[in-house]
Parts: C-alpha cells; structure tokens; sequence
C-alpha cells in the first residue's frame, strides 16, 4: 500500500473498518477528542502501522518538535505527526467493525492534500465511514450534563442516526475540511 504523505509500516487486515479521527488545536477543547481518540486507543489495543509525514503538514516554529532524553543521556528528537494505528478485532462498539484511529495534532498546511490522503487511506483500507471528533468551548455549569452534538453532510446517514443539520457558517478547521472531502469522495463522514 503506498499513499502519497504517509508512511506506512505494515497494512491492517480490517472487517468493515471506521476511521475516527480526533486532533489537538482549534477542535481540541480541553483536549476531549483527541483524550477520546487516545482512551480508544488503549481500550481498544489498538497497534500502530503508521503515520503522516510532518514535514509536508506542520510549522515547525509552531508545532515544535520535542527533545526527549533515553537513559539519561541519549537526545532524541520527536517530531510533530499524526499517527495511524488500527485494531482488527470486530468491535461491538463499533458496530461489530474493525477500527482505524488518526490521531495528532491539527496540521497547519495544506490542508485539502492532507485529507485527500486521508480519504485515499480510507479508500485503501475499505473504510464505510469516517467519524471526527472535537470539542468545543461552551458555557456549561458544573451542575448539568455535558451536551453531546453530532451532524453530516450525509442527507441519509442525517436521517439514519437521527441527526441534526448543521446550520453553522463560520471559521472551520481541519475536520470541517476533512468532512467536505469525504463528501466530495462520497465517502459517509459524521462529525
């Protein structure tokens, strides 16, 4: 399997894959999707298989790569990127499917080519849909329920899961992108 902009280490053998997708930054608010994507991760058991090339995504002065000491006394530098990892268990949470996670940080550069290379991803691994997660922030006491919000561009899946349309005009981030490829692609997003 060889997509352009990622690396990929070995190639998931997955029933019926959904691709969920949490990133830090701007749709990060008090880290809850990208700590969601991190708990499925761990529950899940996910393995790693590979990676976006950060070079293509990420501004360095803005996105800093981190020195890390091994041992003591060896440096190594760990650079920005967003990793893919993926479990071939059948998931009942998932619907009985297999699961591919993307997760790190919110690239800062072109955008429209990083999800492009998600969707081919998709394409490549037989992905049926694609799920984001965010968090925004809002003003909610401590005494009442967190609210959980979800849409589509996908008229059916609006209508399958008992959605809501999204009647938001405004600044987007990554997933907001991310959503308008997938629907170009006609491959079902929910965010």
């Amino acid at each position: 399997m060889d997509i352009r902009h990622i690396d990929i280490d070995w190639k998931p053998e997955l029933e019926r894959p959904v691709l969920i997708a949490g990133f830090t930054g701007w749709n990060d608010a008090a880290d809850a999707a990208s700590v969601a994507v991190g708990a499925l991760e761990n529950s899940w058991e996910a393995r790693r298989f590979g990676g976006f090339d950060g070079e293509e995504f990420f501004d360095f002065q803005t996105t800093r790569p981190q020195v890390k000491l091994v041992d003591g006394v060896t440096r190594e530098i760990e650079w920005p990127e967003n990793a893919l990892s993926a479990t071939q268990a059948s998931l009942e949470a998932a619907g009985g499917r297999g699961a591919v996670l993307l997760s790190g940080p919110e690239p800062n550069f072109r955008w429209r080519t990083f999800s492009a290379a998600v969707v081919e991803l998709a394409r490549a691994l037989d992905v049926g849909l694609v799920v984001t997660m965010g968090a925004l922030l809002a003003d909610v006491p401590h005494s009442r329920p967190v609210s959980v919000a979800a849409n589509s561009q996908d008229a059916s899946l609006v209508e399958s899961l008992g959605l809501s349309a999204s009647r938001y005009e405004g600044p987007t981030g990554i997933t907001g992108v991310l959503h308008r490829v997938c629907a170009d692609a006609d491959l079902p997003s929910v965010s």
